[in-house]
């Protein structure tokens, strides 16, 4: 059976599907879509995200995970660029139990999914508290933060350039956009 075959899946079922383990793919409204390589740039500001992040959060308290922990969110399975998730005793498990910072690094080909519905879907997760969506080539972010109403934003912060600071409150955390920019001309 090849993926394109497949009919709709329900989350569960995609996550043990045994013809998709392994495949770099997600599920969007009950359809199975394959995902792209990323470029070095992109893998490059992601895996500084999570390096920070994983030195920096208790381990305890957060699981801190890049590409390979899946996000269910309605009839959809995301595999976020990074995620920080409540942590649990489940060493096994397959998804975020309790994401509360999810990030995407844009690239050209995911950008419309990735700003459109992967957003709306995101932020529709009652234990998301920072969306945050990075750019591959320049050090440019937006920051969607749950509001004090625990309502998100229709507008991002955007912070723009080297000295930007993402500040994430919650995690008693701020991130220069340097930092995560550091193979960059920009």
């Amino acid at each position: 059976m090849t993926i394109r075959t497949l009919p709709p899946l329900t989350p569960e079922e995609f996550l043990r599907h045994p013809d998709l383990q392994g495949e770099r793919c997600e599920l969007s409204e009950g359809r199975v879509v394959m995902m792209t390589g990323a470029s070095k740039a992109h893998r490059e500001v992601a895996g500084e995200l999570f390096a920070i992040l994983l030195r920096a959060l208790d381990r305890h308290r957060y699981h801190v995970a890049i590409s390979e922990l899946a996000v269910r969110v309605g009839g959809s399975v995301r595999y976020p660029d990074v995620v920080v998730d409540q942590q649990s005793d489940d060493a096994s498990g397959l998804a975020a139990i309790g994401p509360l910072l999810i990030a995407e690094v844009l690239s050209p080909s995911t950008m419309m999914v990735d700003s459109g519905p992967k957003l709306r879907e995101y932020t529709s997760l009652p234990s998301l508290l920072y969306c945050l969506v990075l750019s591959q080539d320049e050090p440019v972010a937006w920051l969607y933060r749950r509001d004090e109403a625990g309502a998100f934003p229709t507008e991002p912060q955007r912070l723009l350039g080297r000295d930007a600071e993402i500040i994430l409150l919650a995690f008693d955390l701020a991130i220069p956009l340097g930092d995560l920019y550091r193979e960059t001309k920009s």
